[in-house]
């Protein structure tokens, strides 16, 4: 029902949503807050701001639809304008979709073993401060055994933060190629959620039209539509 020019500027739209997600998510990520942290919101961040923006979608692409429909109407009789604003086809498209509000598939960050995952002992309230960095060291006897070098144990400590400084650099790497391509999905997701929106607001479009086709044969009034006018 779109014209190939609003369907190019909604994937236009689509694309630049998914860029600001990308966005917004990166530079949380690349930020120097607690790993874990970091790790937790790289899974969820990036699906409550897809259901958010599948929102703002819907919206831009109704916007559309209506836009296009009223465009159809305009030479319409004004009993039958008046019966489409009736109709609501806006509000009933949100009714219809109820539990088929677009649900993004869950994201799945994959790692490697590493460094953190190792460690067996946990000695709390280890906190130091490198360059402005708050760095949370997890140490167990075995990790030094096999990690650190025979050396001084301030050596031996820097060695470890180095190690997680590291590590952590490695992490966030891996977790932003893995969002990027959550991203990629997602976008194909929403650009099917979005056509299937579309096919529904034609259905109801179509059921429309055929009540007021009905209507200007069996009404008493004298309607006249515009000579072959085609409503849809």
């Amino acid at each position: 029902m779109l014209t190939k020019e609003l369907k190019k500027q909604l994937k236009e739209v689509i694309s630049k949503e998914i860029e600001l997600i990308k966005y917004e998510v990166f530079f949380i990520i690349d930020q120097d807050f607690d790993i874990y942290f970091l790790k937790e919101f790289a899974k969820h961040r990036p699906q409550k701001l897809l259901k958010e923006k599948a929102k703002t979608l819907l919206d831009t692409l109704l916007n559309y639809l209506m836009k296009e429909t009223l465009e159809k109407i305009k030479n319409l009789h004004p009993d039958y304008q008046y019966e489409f604003f009736k109709e609501n086809l806006r509000n009933k498209i949100k009714v219809l979709l109820g539990n088929r509000s677009f649900k993004p598939r869950p994201l799945k960050i994959k790692e490697k073993e590493n460094l953190l995952d190792k460690i067996n002992d946990v000695i709390p309230g280890l906190v130091v401060s490198i360059t402005g960095i708050v760095v949370a060291l997890v140490i167990s006897e075995t990790l030094l055994l096999k990690t650190v070098p025979a050396t001084s144990s301030l050596v031996g400590f820097v060695y470890i933060v180095k190690k997680l400084e590291n590590e952590n650099k490695r992490l966030k790497k891996l977790w932003k190629k893995q969002i990027d391509s959550y991203l990629k999905l997602a976008k194909k997701d929403l650009e099917k959620w979005l056509s299937d929106v579309e096919k529904d607001f034609l259905e109801e479009w179509q059921t429309f039209c055929a009540k007021i086709v009905h209507s200007f044969f069996v009404s008493t009034k004298s309607v006249k539509l515009q000579s072959g006018q085609n409503l849809l």
